[in-house]
C-alpha cells in the first residue's frame, strides 16, 4: 500500500491522473534514461565511435522490463548515483562486446536531464490536450448562456449585470493565454543536455558537438548553445508556466464554488450518486470544485522549489539536480487531477438562470444605478448626478424601497430624464454593455487558436511522427 496521497491505492486518483502517472512513474523515468543511452549509442555508431552491432544490441536490450530493478535499487543505495545502477543493469543484459560501449562519453546528469526533457515533452502533450478539453467545455457554456443575465460582482457585492456566458468567456480567454504561454515555452524548455563532466565535452572534443546535435535531433529535442549541467531555467519555465495555469484553473473552480453557496445557489455541480455529507443527507457539497482549488494550492506550494532549481553552485550541484525528482512529478500529477476534476465540474454543471435573476432582483434594481446616473448626467453633469443617485440609493435601501421605484418617483430624475430613457436605464439588458461582443471575441479566438489549429495539425501530419527513440 502507498504511504502518500500520490501512491495511495485509495486516494491517488484525487491527487493525480493516469496519463501523468504513466509519464512520471519509476519505470517510465528509467525507460527514458534507457532511451537516451540507446540513442546515444546509435548516434555514435553512425559516426564510427561505437561498433554498429553493439549499438543495435544496446537498442534492443534498453528496455526497463529486462532489467533487475531490485538490484538497481540496492546499488543506488550503495553508490548514491541514480544512473550508474541503470548503466550497470543494462550492461548485465548485454554481451561483453556491447556492454563496454554503453554511456560512452556521457555523465550521469546528461542522461537524467535529457530523460527529464523527454518526460516534460510528453507532459506538454497531456497538458495541452487537457487544456483544450477545458476550453471546449467553457466555449460550450459561453454559447449556451450568452443571454443568461446574472449579477456581476466586485468585492463580493453586486456591481453591474453581466451574463453567465460573459463570465465563462473571461475564463476561456485567460486559458487561451495560458495555452499561448505553453506553446511559446516549448522551444526553450525541450532542450537536452550532453556535455560530459562539466559541460565542456572534454571526453569527445569537437566530435562531441556532432554527437550532441545528432542525439538531440534523434530524440526530438533541441541542442543547447552551452551544455551546462546547471541550467535549471529551462525546466523551471515549464513548471512555473503550468503552476500559473493551475492558478487559473483554481480561479475558475473557486468562482464555481462560490456560486454554489446556499444563499446564492446559481450553479450546482451535484451529480447522481454523490453524497454530500454522511450526517446531513440534504447537503450538496461542492467537493469537486473545492478539490480543484486545493490542488492548485498544493502546486503553488511547490513553486518555491522550482525557483530553487534555477539556483546552483559550481558546475554541478546535487542539491539542485535532485529537486526535480520531487517537484516535477508532483506538480504534473496534481495538475492532471485538477484537469480531470474541472472537466467533470464544467461538463455536468447545472446552471440556474431563474436563481441568477432572483438574486439580481434582490437589490431592487440597484445595479442599474450607473445607468440612471449617466442618463441624469447628460443634463446636470456627472459629479452632481453621481452625488444625487448615491443619496437616492442610500435612501431607498434605508426605506426598504426598490431602487427602481425610488428612481422613478424622484423629482430631479423625472424632470431631467425622459420616461422612455428612464425605462431603458432601469432594464437589466440595457446595462449589459458589450457582453455579446466580448463573448464572440473569446469564441472566435478559441475557434482560431484551438479548433482550426487542431484541424491544420491533423491535416499536416500526413501520418508522420516526430523523431523519437
Amino acid at each position: 500500500m502507498g504511504a502518500t496521497a500520490f501512491d495511495s491505492f485509495y486516494l491517488r486518483d484525487r491527487y493525480g491522473s493516469a496519463a501523468m502517472r504513466a509519464i512520471w512513474d519509476d519505470r517510465a523515468m528509467i525507460q527514458r534514461w534507457l532511451d537516451v543511452e540507446a540513442a546515444l549509442a546509435e548516434v555514435q555508431a553512425g559516426m564510427g565511435l561505437v561498433p554498429r552491432p553493439a549499438a543495435a544490441e544496446i537498442r534492443r536490450k534498453a528496455r526497463v522490463e529486462l532489467l533487475d530493478l531490485q538490484q538497481m535499487r540496492r546499488e543506488f543505495d550503495r553508490t548514491w548515483n541514480p544512473v550508474v545502477p541503470v548503466v550497470d543493469a543494462l550492461r548485465a543484459v548485454l554481451s561483453p562486446r556491447a556492454a563496454r560501449w554503453v554511456h560512452w562519453g556521457a555523465t550521469s546528469k546528461n542522461i537524467f536531464d535529457t530523460g527529464t526533457a523527454l518526460q516534460i515533452q510528453d507532459s506538454y502533450a497531456v497538458v495541452l490536450a487537457e487544456l483544450e478539453a477545458v476550453c471546449a467545455a467553457l466555449a460550450k457554456l459561453c454559447e449556451e448562456h450568452r443571454g443568461t443575465v446574472m449579477a456581476g460582482r466586485t468585492h463580493g457585492q453586486h456591481a453591474l449585470p453581466i451574463t453567465f456566458g460573459y463570465k465563462c468567456a473571461v475564463w476561456l480567454d485567460e486559458l487561451l493565454r495560458q495555452r499561448q504561454r505553453l506553446l511559446a515555452s516549448r522551444e526553450r524548455v525541450l532542450c537536452g543536455e550532453f556535455g560530459g563532466a562539466v559541460g565542456t565535452l572534454a571526453a569527445l572534443g569537437k566530435r562531441g558537438l556532432v554527437v550532441q546535435d545528432k542525439l538531440m535531433r534523434r530524440l526530438g529535442l533541441s541542442a543547447p548553445r552551452i551544455p551546462s549541467k546547471t541550467a535549471g531555467d529551462r525546466f523551471a519555465e515549464f513548471f512555473l508556466v503550468v503552476s500559473s495555469l493551475a492558478m487559473s484553473l483554481g480561479k475558475i473552480a473557486q468562482n464555481v464554488y462560490n456560486l454554489q453557496v446556499s444563499d446564492t445557489d446559481e450553479v450546482c455541480e451535484f451529480a447522481e450518486g454523490k453524497v454530500g455529507s454522511s450526517a446531513m443527507p440534504h447537503k450538496l457539497n461542492p467537493v469537486a470544485s473545492g478539490s480543484v482549488v486545493l490542488l492548485g494550492r498544493l502546486i503553488k506550494a511547490r513553486s518555491s522549489a522550482v525557483l530553487e532549481y534555477v539556483h546552483c553552485e559550481w558546475e554541478d550541484d546535487h542539491r539542485q539536480g535532485e529537486t526535480p525528482w520531487s517537484f516535477g512529478p508532483e506538480i504534473c500529477l496534481l495538475l492532471g487531477a485538477q484537469f480531470v476534476m474541472l472537466k467533470r465540474v464544467l461538463g455536468s454543471l447545472i446552471v440556474k438562470p431563474e436563481n441568477m435573476l432572483r438574486n439580481l432582483d434582490r437589490g431592487g434594481g440597484a445595479v442599474l444605478s450607473e445607468a440612471v446616473m449617466m442618463a441624469l448626467a447628460a443634463k446636470i453633469g456627472r459629479d452632481k448626478a453621481h452625488a444625487h443617485v448615491l443619496a437616492l440609493s442610500r435612501r431607498s435601501l434605508a426605506a426598504g424601497m426598490p431602487f427602481r421605484q425610488a428612481a422613478a418617483e424622484d423629482e430631479l430624475v423625472r424632470r431631467n430624464v425622459a420616461p422612455r430613457a428612464l425605462a431603458k436605464a432601469l432594464d437589466y439588458r440595457s446595462s449589459l454593455g458589450l457582453v455579446d461582443h466580448f463573448v464572440d471575441a473569446a469564441l472566435r479566438a478559441y475557434h482560431t487558436e484551438v479548433v482550426a489549429a487542431r484541424g491544420r495539425a491533423g491535416r499536416g501530419s500526413g501520418g508522420r511522427r516526430q523523431a523519437r527513440p
